[in-house]
């Protein structure tokens, strides 16, 4: 079924969440993920905005048409590119995240290159005045041998190597830390393509819905994994690297020993990566109590046991921002056992004494001379 005129009023009901619900996401996004090293959320955060855009240009379009049913052409090269280059700002976003700076710009350019092939060819038409307008399936069937309509068929048929080649990626790449959001996200993005076709494309109503259904959902899955997801671990079980003794003697264990042990447990980055990590939970392992840990703790030249846990994690952020200052420092967090960003910028902050953007600067800018030759 296509278009009515009632289903014109509903469709700029739509159109206006749709605004709405994009725009919104985009400004959360911008708020919390706005970090100068981190590429993802550039991906994203386009991506809401085109989406934004070219929903009040369809909007546009709607309420300035003088018949209503003019607007409604079948494969129509305003609609389907603007649709499908949205689409691959999306795929980036997860290529970004599945495989983190693999996309650069020659990479970049190999992906987009057969699409824009394709769509440069389309416009070449809309340019010399000879593209033909559709309105029905049947008057697509007739002219489908045509030089243009033929190129907007193959233009929109790009949606499926594009597809294949994002499920293969998620299989053929090492698991990305938050592999079940991965994989909806990678099966809502083919639905959405799918629905994109016979929304946009084909100009169905049913179609219609099912796209916008998709993106809210899709929507607030993103929202969901990047507010929270990416930096939190589900609930571990209590490690046993290192085992309880049976019967503890505490006149037998002095604080040398107990810093020993505490010295050697926080050797294993399995255990100061550890998200769940306690206090409690340092005691049972090293087989003490928590006045010895913490006594031990200052022997090894920290103020307490907390102290210690935190210098390693962000000992271990600073070695992978100085081998590589464009890790994404988001990831750098979780990996190092932290959930909450605040937290970790903290800590980072106090540690180090300076913010991990300014540590990146400071290790990425070349030394002056006046600095080499002091």
């Amino acid at each position: 079924m296509h278009f009515s005129y009632i289903d014109s009023i509903y469709n700029l009901i739509i159109l206006g969440v749709h605004v709405f619900v994009q725009l919104t996401a985009a400004v959360l996004i911008y708020i919390k993920h706005h970090e100068p090293h981190n590429r993802s959320w550039r991906y994203i955060f386009a991506f809401f905005i085109i989406s934004t855009i070219a929903s009040v240009g369809e909007i546009i379009m709607m309420t300035h048409n003088t018949v209503p049913l003019d607007y409604y052409k079948i494969l129509h090269p305003t609609i389907i590119i603007p649709g499908f280059y949205i689409f691959m700002l999306l795929l980036c976003y997860i290529i970004e995240i599945i495989h983190p700076r693999w996309l650069n710009f020659k990479r970049a350019a190999v992906l987009f290159l057969p699409s824009a092939v394709l769509a440069l060819y389309v416009m070449y038409y809309v340019y010399i005045g000879e593209i033909t307008n559709i309105y029905s399936i049947s008057r697509l069937t007739t002219e489908i041998t045509t030089p243009n309509v033929l190129a907007r068929i193959l233009f929109i048929s790009m949606y499926i190597p594009y597809a294949i080649m994002m499920i293969v990626m998620r299989f053929k790449w090492k698991k990305p830390r938050i592999q079940k959001y991965i994989d909806v996200l990678v099966l809502y993005v083919v639905l959405m393509g799918a629905s994109y076709i016979f929304s946009r494309g084909l100009q169905t109503f049913e179609g219609y819905i099912i796209h916008e259904l998709l993106y809210l959902l899709i929507t607030i899955t993103i929202l969901y994994t990047e507010h929270y997801e990416r930096l939190h671990i589900p609930l571990e079980s209590v490690r046993t690297y290192y085992q309880q003794p049976d019967v503890l003697d505490n006149t037998m264990i002095t604080v040398n020993v107990v810093a020993h042990n505490l010295r050697e447990l926080m050797n294993d980055p399995n255990i100061w990566q550890d998200p769940e990590l306690t206090a409690d939970k340092v005691v049972k392992l090293v087989g003490t109590n928590r006045t010895y840990i913490q006594h031990a703790a200052r022997l090894l030249g920290f103020d307490n046991l907390s102290d210690m846990v935190h210098r390693r994690r962000i000992d271990y952020i600073c070695e992978c921002l100085r081998k590589d200052p464009n890790a994404n420092i988001q990831d750098l967090f979780w990996d190092a056992g932290y959930r909450s960003r605040a937290t970790a910028w903290r800590h980072f902050t106090q540690i180090v004494g300076r913010t991990p953007t300014e540590f990146i600067a400071r290790n990425t800018t070349p030394p002056r001379q006046s600095d080499i030759n002091n």
